[in-house]
């Protein structure tokens, strides 16, 4: 199969792949750039926004925490466009669009229409990407759909609560190739997914069927059924950093993604460094998705510095480092609740039990394994982690 460049430029339609190399390329630099200008100056904002549209779903997934929720509510366009052209005014350009199922509204892609000066990643399980959809995105031009496939159809099944979801994913992948769209695929590395995702054949598979990108998540149980038992070993996750490593050096069709160890096998939290934060559905300002705690909303005017001045966002960028260079969420739950109850931080996740289920979990293994790092092999992911994904002075 091709080379990565050589598939861009084959497979995306010149409009959009310059939307792409624009937005997601030099535009993500340059937000990185200014991000680094300012924490120098004693200023923060981060070059990256993870937004929330909807607590709505059409799957009920194990281990989410999008579940659950009593009274799910919706964004309105008006809280989005805000939130988009406040951070483009610090510099951001790369949006990530989460839910639920962002799909499930039906203004979502009118508005990135209307804001082609963005770029936007948009997080969907594929169920309702149909050809239409796919059309709107390619005329939109500045999106990148990423759609979640893990395992095979019978684990697929057993996560997601539906047969056929797992065939739905896969067409949905197949009409973002035929309107040319850069597209990913999300796939959460869990103990009964393990077997599938983490090789080769799966890699080769989501090339062949149109993914440009393949993003690895490790499994973090959440929400009111977390499941576990699913989590990974520690033995486990440096087997996953092993494959990664191996499979960018293997394979040249797709790039490989990780958010989890820098150009060194350093691990890392893009929350902690900094690099990013949530924004829910509600407008709540949260250190990340899964962690489902809150002390400020976002409102016309203020974004910037809501964000800014969030106690808990100041605190947890200064202490998680202190506990951990990995996930706090899953090796150090009871300090993290006392991190939020110290900063007033109150439950965000529309069902009420956040704390309670931070008082139930046990500490788990995450990213920062036990074993040696493992520095990255292939030189061009080499030289992006070193230069644009790394610790920002978080960890001393």
């Amino acid at each position: 199969m091709n080379a990565l460049p050589v598939r861009l430029i084959r497979e995306i339609p010149p409009r959009l792949l310059w939307r792409f190399l624009i937005g997601a390329g030099l535009g993500n630099l340059r937000a990185i750039n200014r991000f680094e200008r300012r924490r120098r100056q004693g200023v923060y904002f981060p070059p990256f926004i993870f937004t929330s549209v909807t607590q709505r779903c059409n799957l009920s997934c194990k281990g989410c925490w999008a579940t659950g929720v009593r009274e799910p509510v919706d964004m309105t366009p008006e809280l989005l466009h805000t939130i988009v052209a406040e951070s483009r005014a610090q510099g951001c350009r790369f949006f990530g669009i989460l839910g639920g199922e962002p799909l499930l509204l039906p203004w979502l892609p009118d508005f990135f229409d209307r804001h082609r000066d963005a770029y936007f990643q948009l997080f969907t399980n594929g169920q309702l990407l149909d050809g239409q959809v796919a059309s709107r995105l390619r005329r939109a031009g500045n999106v990148s759909p990423l759609i979640s496939v893990e395992g095979g159809a019978d684990a697929y099944a057993d996560r997601r609560g539906d047969g056929l979801a797992y065939g739905r994913a896969l067409e949905a992948l197949a009409r973002c190739r035929e309107q040319g769209l850069v597209t990913g695929v999300a796939t959460s590395v869990s103990a009964s997914t393990y077997a599938d995702v983490v090789s080769a054949r799966f890699v080769d598979d989501m090339a062949a069927r149109g993914a440009h990108y393949l993003w690895y998540y490790i499994y973090r149980p959440s929400g009111p059924v977390p499941g576990f038992e699913e989590a990974l070993s520690d033995a486990q996750v440096r087997a996953l950093r092993r494959f990664l490593l191996e499979q960018r050096a293997r394979c040249k069709s797709l790039a490989i993604i990780d958010a989890y160890w820098d150009h060194d096998g350093n691990a890392l939290c893009p929350a902690a460094t900094g690099i990013s934060h949530h924004i829910n559905a509600h407008g709540e300002v949260e250190p990340c998705p899964p962690i489902q705690c809150a002390d400020c909303r976002v409102e016309p005017g203020q974004v910037a510095a809501r964000i800014a001045g969030s106690p808990l966002l100041v605190a947890f960028r200064a202490e998680v480092p202190r506990l951990t260079r990995g996930c706090v969420l899953m090796d150090h739950p009871r300090e993290l609740a006392e991190l939020a109850a110290q900063c007033g931080a109150r439950d965000s996740s529309g069902r009420g039990t956040f704390f309670r289920e931070l008082a139930g979990r046990p500490a788990l293994r995450c990213h920062d394994h036990g074993g040696e790092p493992q520095p990255e092999r292939a030189w061009a992911y080499r030289f992006a982690k070193k230069h644009w994904f790394f610790g920002f002075g978080a960890y001393g």
